[in-house]
């Protein structure tokens, strides 16, 4: 599943008064993330945030002794440190979400041999908390845990965005709109017209893009008391795989998993 929205992407910035220090620091473990398994060098980091190396030097060894950054040789490049791993998974499984899906993704891959996925709403992106790769070949938007797709590509992130607030899901519509047309041609008119109707059908169908035209998937909201979306369960599989019948089925499954999760959560 070679297609993701990353992470290490830079985020948009609600910089305030006194906060430069704090800003840096985003930005370099940013930088750092972007470079992935090769990691990033002072000269690298220094041209990806435009600070000085002096600056650099001061925040990474400080980052450092927090356990945010890993220099595993003396003059080498700069990884992510464990301690974000550590952080990372107790964010990952914030009112046991994602303990509870893990299970149930497992047991949906199994019978379906089918990749699936746990979406979380995470401003303007869907994040992935978790995935089962199925034997069955496949692309999808995440193709790994902590992969963030934008809001309104995909049938995880439509099944999300359809059970917020109406003011909510218009804020993140006017922010995404501009790269959901120029990326993947999809329209602002073709997300609104889909809201209620997965609201309606209780599931969610990708739309078509451009970047994956041949992939599709169904997805089924995880929603609380107050009908608010805790996550999403997501599937992906080739179009020409996805008949109705088949479609039933893995809409009637997955419903199943999600009411389980949502009960269990006190829902």
């Amino acid at each position: 599943m070679p297609h993701t929205d990353s992470s290490a992407r830079r985020l948009p910035r609600c910089s305030t008064q006194g906060t430069q220090t704090l800003d840096r620091s985003f930005d370099i473990l940013q930088a750092i993330a972007a470079r992935g398994a090769q990691g990033a060098t002072i000269e690298a980091l220094s041209a990806d945030t435009q600070l000085s190396r002096a600056t650099l030097y001061r925040l990474l060894k400080a980052m450092k002794s927090y356990g945010f950054v890993r220099l595993p040789r003396l003059r080498g490049p700069y990884f992510l440190g464990y301690q974000l791993l550590s952080l990372g998974a107790q964010a990952g499984n914030t009112g046991g979400v994602r303990e509870l899906a893990r299970p149930a993704l497992l047991r949906l891959c199994e019978t379906f041999q089918d990749s699936f996925f746990l979406f979380v709403q995470d401003g303007y992106y869907a994040l992935c908390l978790e995935l089962h790769e199925g034997a069955n070949p496949t692309q999808s938007f995440a193709d790994c845990v902590g992969a963030r797709v934008l809001s309104g590509v995909g049938q995880g992130s439509l099944a999300l965005l359809s059970h917020l607030p109406t003011a909510a899901r218009a804020q993140i519509l006017e922010h995404n709109a501009p790269r959901l047309l120029r990326e993947y041609a999809i329209s602002d008119s073709a997300l609104r017209s889909t809201f209620k109707q997965v609201r309606q059908q209780g599931f969610a169908c990708g739309l078509a893009d451009r970047v994956l035209p041949l992939h599709t998937g169904v997805a089924v909201p995880i929603l609380d008391a107050s009908a608010a979306p805790v996550g999403a369960l997501s599937c992906a599989l080739p179009s020409v795989r996805m008949t109705p019948l088949y479609q039933q089925r893995l809409v009637q499954a997955m419903r199943k998993e999600a009411d389980s999760i949502a009960q269990r959560l006190g829902a």
